[in-house]
C-alpha cells in the first residue's frame, strides 16, 4: 500500500511536470486574452501590502477608484497568493498552475479512493478531472480565479470523510472559505451546488433530515470564516449594477467542448463565428447579448472519449452510482443554460445569490469531475483478464490524449514579451484613458497609471477624470485634487490607495468651499475631522480657510465587522479542534 502511494505520487509528479513544461519555457512571458486583467487583479494588493504597507481595501487605478477587497474576484487573502507576494505576480501565478495541478490531481484520487475505487482507477479520475482541457484554456486564457476549481474534489472528499469524524466538516468549510477568499466564485458556488444537491440525494436515501443539517452547518461556517471578505462583497453587489448577458449554447458547441481533439482557443472561435467581427465594442455587446458564442476558454472541457464510455457504463451499477449519475446530469444539464431541454439554469439563476452568475458552460467543469469519479467507478468493477494492466494501460492512454490536447493551448499561451522602457518609478498617481483597456491594465499599474475606463463587470461608475487620452493631455481636467467654486488645483502631501493627504498651501480660501478628489466616492471613505461626501461622483470634503492639509482614508464598516466576525470564528475552530483531540486523548488514556 505505502508502495502504490509513492508510485502514484511520482507518476502525478511526471504528468504535472509534463503539463507544466510548456508554461515554463514560457515563464517570463504575458499572457493574451484575460492574463492583463488577472495580473492586474494580483498585482494592485500586491502594490498596497509591499509598497504601501497597506491593508488592500482600495483599488485607485481601477475605473477612477473602486473597492479591492470587495471585488469578488479579489484573491489576495487566499494561501495562494503568498506566491504572488513572494515572486511576483507574473511568476507567482504561473507557479500557481503547477500547484493547483497536483492539488486537483490528489485531491480527484483521493476523492474516487473514498469511494471504494481501485488505485489505479483513482489515478484515472485525477488525470481526466486536471487534464482535461478546461484547465489548459483557463490558463491560456488568464482565467486564473478558475484554478479554485482544483479544490473541487478536497471539499467533497471532506464532506464524505466527515460521516467517519465531525471534524472533516470544519475542514470542508475551510476549503469553500479558501475558494471564496481566493476569488473563485464559480468554484464556489459550483461546490455549494454539489453539496447541496448532494445532501438532498443523501436525505431522501436515508429518509432523514440530517444531510442537509450538515450541509447547512457547513455553509453557515463558511459565512463566518470568509465574513471578512463576504461583508464588504454584499455590501458592493448591492449597490453597483450588472449587467445582464446571454451565453449562446447549442449541441453542436456543446460536442465540441467535450469531445474535440483541437480545443484551440482562436481556431475554435473562428469554427464558432466570434471572430467575423473585428475586436471592439461591436464585437463585446454582441457576445453579451448571445449572438455570437463567447471565446472558445468558456466552453473547453475536453474529455476523453474513453471516460465518457466508461463514465456511461456506471449505469449498469445505477443502484451504487445514482447519486452520483444525477450529479453528473444536473451539471451538464445546468452547464448547457437556456439551451437545455430541462430549465435547470433557470432555476438556479431564481436562486438568492446566484442570479450575479451570467456563465453557464462554467458548470461543465463539475460535470467533467463527476463524470472522472463514475469512470474510477467503472473501472474498478468491470471484470477483465489482465486487469491490473488493462488498468494502467487505460490511465496512460487517457493522461498521453489529454496531455497532447492542452499542448497547443499552453504552448501558445504566454506570446508576449514583457514591454521595455515602462516608467516603473513614476512617483505620481496618474489617471489616463486607454483605447486598448483589455492589454493596458497591468502596465498602466506598474507606471502608477490609473486605467479610468477599466475593464470589468462589477465596478463603480468611472467619475474621475483622465489627465491624458492615449498619452495627449485631456483639456477636461483640472487637477488631482482642487477646489469646486474656483477650479484651483491642489496637490497631494500624500498618496496611497486606502489614504490620501490632500494639500492646500498656496491656494486663496476665503470661505468654505468644497475640496474634490480626482477619484470615486464610495461609502467607507472618511475625512480626518470632516465629513467626506460624494461631490458629482467623486471624493469631497468642506474646507475652510484655516486648513492646510486634509486627509481622506477609505475604511468601510463592513469590512471592520467582517473582521471581527472571521477571527472570532477562526478561534472557535481551534478551540474546538483542540477540545476534540484533547476528549480524545482523555479517553484513549482511561480506557
Amino acid at each position: 500500500m505505502v508502495g502504490s502511494r509513492y508510485l502514484v505520487g511520482a507518476f502525478f509528479g511526471v504528468v504535472a511536470l509534463a503539463f507544466f513544461l510548456p508554461v515554463l519555457s514560457h515563464f517570463s512571458g504575458w499572457g493574451l486574452y484575460d492574463w492583463d486583467q488577472h495580473l492586474f487583479y494580483n498585482e494592485a494588493p500586491r502594490l498596497s501590502l509591499l509598497h504601501y504597507g497597506q491593508f488592500p481595501l482600495w483599488n485607485a487605478h481601477y475605473c477612477g477608484g473602486s473597492p479591492l477587497l470587495a471585488n469578488p474576484q479579489s484573491g489576495f487573502l487566499s494561501p495562494f497568493f503568498l506566491l504572488v507576494l513572494v515572486f511576483g505576480s507574473v511568476s507567482g501565478l504561473k507557479l500557481q498552475v503547477l500547484f493547483f495541478l497536483l492539488f486537483g490531481l490528489f485531491g480527484a484520487f483521493l476523492a474516487a479512493r473514498r469511494l471504494r475505487c481501485s488505485v489505479s482507477a483513482s489515478v484515472l479520475a485525477g488525470v481526466a478531472f486536471m487534464l482535461s482541457s478546461w484547465f489548459a484554456a483557463r490558463v491560456a486564457s488568464g482565467h486564473t480565479t478558475f484554478f479554485l476549481f482544483a479544490l473541487l474534489p478536497w471539499v467533497f472528499l471532506f464532506y464524505l470523510k466527515s460521516s467517519d469524524d465531525w471534524r472533516w466538516l470544519l475542514a470542508c468549510s475551510g476549503v469553500l472559505a479558501v475558494m471564496f477568499l481566493g476569488g473563485g466564485i464559480y468554484p464556489f458556488y459550483a461546490s455549494v451546488l454539489l453539496l447541496g444537491v448532494y445532501s438532498v440525494l443523501c436525505a431522501f436515501e436515508s429518509r432523514s433530515l440530517r444531510p442537509l443539517l450538515v450541509v447547512g452547518a457547513v455553509f453557515l461556517l463558511v459565512f463566518l470564516l470568509s465574513a471578512v471578505k463576504v461583508l464588504p462583497v454584499l455590501e458592493f453587489a448591492g449597490n453597483v449594477p450588472v449587467a445582464e448577458d446571454t451565453q449562446l449554447m447549442g449541441f453542436g458547441v456543446l460536442s465540441r467542448a467535450l469531445l474535440s481533439y483541437s480545443q484551440g482557443l482562436a481556431g475554435n472561435d473562428a469554427a464558432t463565428g466570434r471572430d467575423l467581427l473585428e475586436e471592439g465594442r461591436e464585437k463585446e455587446l454582441a457576445a453579451l447579448s448571445g449572438s455570437i458564442p463567447w471565446g472558445w476558454h468558456e466552453y473547453s472541457s475536453h474529455v476523453s472519449f474513453v471516460v465518457l464510455v466508461l463514465a456511461f457504463l456506471s449505469l449498469l451499477a445505477f443502484r451504487f452510482n445514482w447519486k452520483l449519475i444525477f450529479l453528473a446530469v444536473f451539471f451538464l444539464l445546468l452547464g448547457m443554460g437556456d439551451f437545455s431541454p430541462v430549465p435547470v439554469w433557470k432555476l438556479v439563476h431564481a436562486l438568492p445569490f446566484f442570479s450575479s452568475l451570467h456563465g453557464p458552460s462554467r458548470f461543465l467543469i463539475p460535470f467533467v469531475f463527476i463524470a472522472a469519479l463514475l469512470s474510477a467507478r467503472s473501472l474498478s468493477v468491470i471484470k477483465l483478464p489482465y486487469r491490473n494492466v488493462i488498468s494502467a494501460a487505460v490511465v496512460l492512454f487517457v493522461s498521453v490524449e489529454l496531455l497532447l490536447v492542452s499542448y497547443p493551448l499552453l504552448s501558445s499561451a504566454f506570446p508576449v514579451s514583457p514591454p521595455e522602457g515602462l516608467n516603473t518609478g513614476n512617483p505620481a498617481f496618474i489617471q489616463v484613458y486607454s483605447s486598448a483597456p483589455y492589454i493596458s491594465q497591468y502596465p498602466n499599474l506598474l507606471q502608477n497609471l490609473g486605467t479610468v475606463n477599466c475593464y470589468e463587470r462589477l465596478h463603480l461608475a468611472a467619475k474621475a477624470l483622465p489627465q491624458f487620452v492615449d498619452g495627449v493631455p485631456f483639456p477636461g481636467f483640472i487637477g488631482s485634487a482642487y477646489i469646486a467654486e474656483t477650479n484651483a488645483s491642489a496637490g497631494f502631501a500624500y498618496f496611497s490607495p486606502n489614504r490620501i493627504v490632500a494639500s492646500l498651501s498656496g491656494l486663496n480660501i476665503s470661505s468654505a468651499s468644497t475640496l474634490v478628489v480626482n477619484g470615486n466616492y464610495y461609502v467607507g471613505w472618511y475625512a480626518r475631522n470632516k465629513d467626506a461626501f460624494s461631490y458629482k461622483g467623486l471624493l469631497a470634503a468642506e474646507v475652510l480657510p484655516s486648513d492646510s492639509e486634509v486627509e481622506f482614508y477609505y475604511l468601510p464598516r463592513s469590512f471592520v465587522a467582517g473582521v471581527l466576525i472571521s477571527l472570532a470564528s477562526l478561534a472557535l475552530v481551534i478551540l474546538l479542534c483542540f477540545r476534540a483531540s484533547f476528549l480524545r486523548r482523555l479517553i484513549i488514556q482511561q480506557s
